[in-house]
């Protein structure tokens, strides 16, 4: 990134909200189980293209977000979230080389632990982990990547 281009926090700021607005919009049980997780992919895409702007704490923040909008342990998907936003900044460089189709297998990676993640720990917690439709989050995830990069990268060159 360039050092003498400012940091897009308003573009950050933004793009999380809308997002969490979309995870929050209530649709049918069906559509429901098909929701991406906009959030996630969002704080994926600012930790990998912006990471002073939208690193460990905007991970930290969306993740406590969703716990609170889904009503399960507090700090589950912070943790989830934050874990894999390092890893996706610690490859940060390595990311941004690849083509947009090959960013979406590593986001595929990255959204398939996340899920594990969430499965550990909802294991642990006591929680029922029998939804198979939790698996398909990384499928569409990484399906609809490229959408969600073009979409942000021209919120992020604005």
């Amino acid at each position: 990134m360039n050092r003498d281009r400012p940091v897009p926090r308003m573009s950050v700021l933004l793009s999380a909200l809308v997002a969490l607005t979309l995870a929050i919009v209530p649709l049918p049980d069906v559509i429901d189980r098909l929701r991406p997780d906009f959030l996630v992919l969002v704080v994926y895409y600012w930790s990998i293209e912006a990471p002073s702007a939208g690193g460990l704490t905007l991970a930290f923040a969306a993740g406590l977000a969703i716990d609170v909008v889904r009503g399960v342990v507090l700090g589950e998907h912070a943790l989830a979230l934050t874990l894999t936003a390092a890893w996706a900044m610690h490859l940060r460089l390595r990311i941004r080389v690849f083509t947009v189709a090959k960013q979406a297998l590593t986001i595929f990676g990255l959204l398939a632990i996340y899920q594990f993640i969430l499965f550990w720990v909802d294991g642990a917690t006591g929680y029922p982990v029998t939804d198979w439709s939790r698996w398909l989050g990384p499928f569409i995830g990484a399906a609809i990547w490229p959408l969600v990069v073009a979409t942000l990268r021209r919120l992020h060159e604005r």
